[in-house]
């Protein structure tokens, strides 16, 4: 055998020794089709997450009903802390300022103006308002919208429904025209020895 035939065997044999050995190493380090399944599923589940989450957690502060939540609560604390009574005394409602506030009168003692309950309220006529007491005063555990019997010398608080029942403490806008997008504040108040829930929706 000639030297020629030998050395061109010996670089054959090389030449396969390193191309195996390169295939060896590139299947030890390489891709697999796993890893590349496993990247892009968990990129398509990011990017789901942000299409379907990221919206909704910025919608407070891209208008809608919840672009209403700093004037409910104003005009929740405005009535229950003020408007409604004494500003030293928070909490403690007027009798007579309150059933007047969702009648036509507006009595000189107390702390709004204004022909509708919008105006009363301090909120723009464009924008939908509803206030309304409720109570439980025969601990049944359910509240009910309260009126003020006037049956009564003097008057005193009652449920809707009741025998006597004068003017029904709730006024403005209906919220069953909102489409469901309201948005509402409870403040809790004493209204002629009473605990009372005053309940304030916007949309």
């Amino acid at each position: 055998m000639s030297a020629f035939g030998d050395s061109t065997g010996s670089a054959t044999r090389a030449g396969d020794a390193r191309r195996i050995g390169s295939d060896e190493r590139r299947d030890r380090r390489g891709q697999t089709t796993l890893d590349f399944a496993i990247g892009t599923s968990l990129f398509l589940l990011t990017l789901v997450f942000v299409v379907a989450f990221v919206p909704g957690m910025l919608e407070p502060f891209a208008g809608g009903a919840q672009s209403e939540t700093p004037a409910v609560n104003r005009v929740a604390d405005g009535l229950t802390q003020g408007t409604l009574g004494n500003a030293s005394a928070p909490y403690v409602l007027d009798e007579t300022c309150t059933v007047e506030l969702f009648t036509a009168g507006v009595p000189a003692q107390c702390r709004y103006d204004g022909a509708t309950l919008s105006d009363r309220v301090g909120v723009l006529q464009r924008t939908p308002v509803n206030v309304t007491i409720r109570g439980d005063l025969d601990g049944s555990g359910t509240d009910s919208i309260l009126c003020w019997d006037t049956s009564v010398p003097g008057g005193q608080l009652a449920e809707r429904g009741e025998s006597g029942c004068g003017p029904l403490l709730t006024g403005g806008s209906n919220p069953a025209g909102s489409g469901g997008k309201t948005v509402s504040a409870r403040r809790v108040a004493l209204l002629d020895g009473e605990d009372v829930t005053v309940e304030v929706v916007m949309w």
